[in-house]
């Protein structure tokens, strides 16, 4: 899978931030027949809630922290050669411990459908010292 590139949406004081991207789940990714191994969708949440983290003072800090937890509910395989969104949200920040909630979607449907969400995660991010 490839994350071709971040958005972001700051918010003052970092909770509520919001991190969007785009993965692109190729042929690397299969697992079943057709279908991505759900290691790769655990892969893409841990990455969108470490760079949502980085953002949590305002501006982007590459690897001003480390991920600490990441807990993920797998809901809906993925299909070789998908373009999903994945999104990262901070919801807490704390001194040096950030919490991301983020969720990786098929889109925004059209027609009042609701997103198709394929997994969660919330993970918890510690920022280094100095960053």
């Amino acid at each position: 899978m490839r994350i071709s590139h971040y958005a972001v949406q700051y918010k003052e004081g970092g909770v509520g931030t919001i991190l969007t991207g785009l993965v692109h789940f190729t042929s690397n990714a299969e697992s079943h027949a057709g279908h991505c191994h759900g290691g790769g969708m655990t892969s893409v949440m841990d990455d969108v809630i470490g760079w949502t983290a980085f953002h949590a003072s305002g501006t982007c800090v590459p690897w001003s922290g480390f991920t600490a937890q990441v807990n993920v509910s797998l809901k809906r395989p993925v299909a070789v050669g998908s373009y999903l969104k994945v999104v990262g949200k901070i919801v807490k920040y704390e001194g040096r411990k950030v919490w991301i909630h983020s969720e990786l979607i098929a889109g925004e449907c059209s027609g009042g459908e609701e997103d198709i969400v394929h997994c969660t995660a919330e993970g918890l991010v510690i920022l280094k010292r100095d960053a």
